[in-house]
């Protein structure tokens, strides 16, 4: 189970940004309008399969293997710091172990040779610090996706090229 346990204080795209971009003067679908934004960054970065801004996150994996090494897998891209690996004991209790990290392309592995108990780790993930500094084709992709669901399109809403076209070198290609 992957969680996020301190997400981003910023948005991508600012609440101004998409009422300019839908043309919008009145203030009344404001909190609409945020969780468009909540919805397009989310779906966004569901298809580059990778966070935009850094999160930091905990993950809880058992390992199936209690006698060879464990191989894990973080299932988030553009990891940037890993902050714990710790044993879950049965009395509720965590303790640090020791733990080694393999990287291949954009993939993070964590390697553990303590398998008894569930494993937590905690790390920090994704592209971008600051808001300002997302490059503008991903904010005019969220921008567009925050358009098309607000206004209620039957298509899909990443459906038009113009979005794809500018986000898929940001999407992760894996060729088996």
């Amino acid at each position: 189970m992957n969680f996020i346990i301190e997400p981003s204080k910023s948005q991508i795209i600012e609440l101004a940004e998409l009422k300019g971009h839908l043309r919008i003067e009145h203030d009344y679908e404001d909190d609409y309008l945020n969780k468009n934004i909540e919805m397009a960054t989310s779906i966004l970065e569901n298809y580059i399969e990778r966070p935009i801004l850094k999160k930091k996150y905990k993950y809880l994996v058992y390992c199936d293997d209690k006698e060879r090494p464990c191989k894990i897998e973080l299932p988030v891209r553009n990891v940037e710091l890993i902050l714990s690996v710790k044993r879950k004991l049965p009395n509720g209790n965590r303790k640090r172990i020791s733990f080694s990290i393999d990287m291949d392309r954009d993939r993070t592995f964590i390697l553990i040779s303590e398998t008894q108990y569930p494993v937590e780790i905690k790390y920090i993930a994704g592209l971008i610090e600051r808001p300002q500094d997302v490059p503008g084709e991903l904010r005019y992709a969220a921008l567009q996706i925050a358009k098309n669901i607000y206004s209620c399109n039957d298509e899909d809403i990443l459906d038009s090229n113009s979005i794809r076209n500018v986000v898929d070198k940001y999407r992760r290609v894996t060729i088996n």
